[in-house]
């Protein structure tokens, strides 16, 4: 394979841009995700599956592999199985993201050695025992580059019970020990009988029939991932489920863990022991872990109607909370 080139002392790759099209395709990745990923735009990653820059950066073909969760040599192009066609030069108007084109080897003009004299050859050896000991640190560095080693969390906050067709909030924190930013997808699958009503921040994908619903987000240490939805069922427990997908180096996919149950019942989601009432400590434990979501549709004021009464009662008829004075 043509591992890589240099021009203008750039470390450069060759990629197949049909390989990287194949293998996003079938992880189900779209091209803002590998853009969001890598730091370029949507139009360079179309340019490159298209292979109208199939040389690239040999830094941005590695954040590639990642991101695809492969290792960077699937997605090289096989030079031995075609021949080596010149690289057309790089358009007038191509913007910053595009990559450099590299000049077949052929072009470059190189000018006979001149024979060497018995008193060189103890320079030659040196020269090329240097150039031998710099050719296997460049090859150790690009089959085992260094990563930072961290950890990825994801756990979700449900409450205990809801109400059939009346929005309860949810909310999925995940946390990283990593020093730089990172690019991750949350999967949330909601119960058979959800439906959601509003995510923050906004969800990038929701599917209504498969009641699964997406973020494609880049994160620095922690964020929470929250959202409003209702449940149609009337009696029982319902469940919920969802993935973190990792950058490559911590996993490919990671649980969320924390609560998973709903019990479907005649009582507010904010009573948590379903005593009939909000008391003290619920009410602060909605504003510690609910209200501070900038966004998150919660009805806090009637929350704060049935603390400040004596008790709930639920209106099955009229489909309504009745606060008790």
């Amino acid at each position: 394979m043509d591992m890589s080139k240099m021009t203008s002392g750039v470390p450069m790759v060759r990629i197949d841009g049909a390989k990287v099209r194949n293998l996003r395709e079938a992880k189900g990745l779209t091209q803002l995700f590998l853009a969001t990923s890598v730091g370029v735009t949507t139009d360079t990653i179309s340019r490159w599956e298209n292979k109208r820059y199939p040389t690239i950066k040999k830094e941005n073909g590695l954040k590639l592999a990642e991101a695809l969760e492969v290792d960077v040599a699937e997605i090289l192009e096989c030079v031995e199985q075609e021949e080596v066609q010149p690289v057309a030069a790089e358009e007038p108007d191509a913007g910053p993201d595009e990559e450099p084109a590299l000049q077949p080897a052929e072009e470059i003009a190189a000018e006979p050695p001149l024979p060497a004299s018995p008193s060189q050859s103890g320079t030659k050896f040196a020269v090329l025992a240097a150039l031998l000991v710099v050719l296997l640190f460049f090859l150790g560095w690009w089959l085992y580059p260094g990563s930072e080693q961290f950890t990825i969390t994801a756990s979700r906050l449900l409450p205990r019970h809801a109400v059939a067709g009346k929005p309860f909030p949810v909310a999925v924190t995940v946390a990283s020990n990593s020093t730089t930013s990172l690019s991750l997808i949350v999967r949330e699958n909601l119960p058979k009988g959800a439906v959601l009503q509003s995510a923050v921040p906004p969800y990038s994908a929701y599917d209504g029939k498969t009641s699964e619903v997406k973020w494609l987000r880049k994160i620095d240490g922690s964020q929470v991932f929250a959202y409003m939805v209702k449940v149609e069922v009337q009696e029982g427990s319902v469940a919920f489920a969802g993935k973190v997908a990792l950058p490559k180096g911590a996993g490919q996919q990671i649980d969320v863990g924390g609560d998973s149950v709903v019990e479907m019942s005649h009582f507010h989601w904010a009573d948590a022991d379903a005593d009939g009432r909000i008391s003290d400590e619920e009410i602060l434990m909605v504003y510690d872990e609910f209200s501070e979501i900038k966004g998150l549709a919660i009805n806090i004021d009637q929350v704060e109607e049935i603390w400040l009464g004596s008790g709930y009662v639920w209106n099955a008829e009229k489909e309504r909370f009745e606060v008790l004075p």
